[in-house]
């Protein structure tokens, strides 16, 4: 495929306001949402675990990942807040079990989230485009 042309992801119609899309294009996973009758694409996978954030919550134009809570603009792809870890009572938890939540805590501190990618949206009667 040709790079910087637009393609087609959806039927405008499949992605009704307040709602967003799971779709993938030239080896993209691509989020697409509908903010107020007006389409964003960013990139679908969670800069910080690799997780779908169209699997996530939107609310207004925030995307929430769904296992950190790290939430992006969906209109920008910029990062607004690092992941929220839960505070867990390991105490009742085996050893075993303490030493590797404890290891992968350490682990995932290092971890970095970064800004999202984000695609150009066009709507040429009812198909959404992306640019690739």
């Amino acid at each position: 495929m040709e790079k910087n042309q637009f393609v087609h992801l959806a039927s405008v119609d499949e992605i009704p306001i307040g709602k967003m899309k799971h779709v993938e294009a030239d080896g993209n996973e691509i989020l697409v949402a509908n903010v107020e009758g007006k389409f964003y694409a960013i990139c679908d996978r969670c800069s910080h675990n690799n997780i779908p954030l169209s699997m996530g919550h939107l609310k207004d134009n925030i995307i929430t990942c769904p296992m950190h809570g790290a939430r992006f603009d969906t209109k920008t792809g910029k990062k607004l807040s690092d992941p929220v870890y839960p505070s867990l009572d390991t105490a009742s938890l085996p050893s075993n079990l303490q030493r590797y939540m404890q290891q992968a805590g350490q682990l995932m501190s290092h971890v970095k989230t970064y800004d999202q990618k984000k695609f150009e949206v066009k709507v040429e009667g009812n198909s959404l485009k992306v640019k690739i």
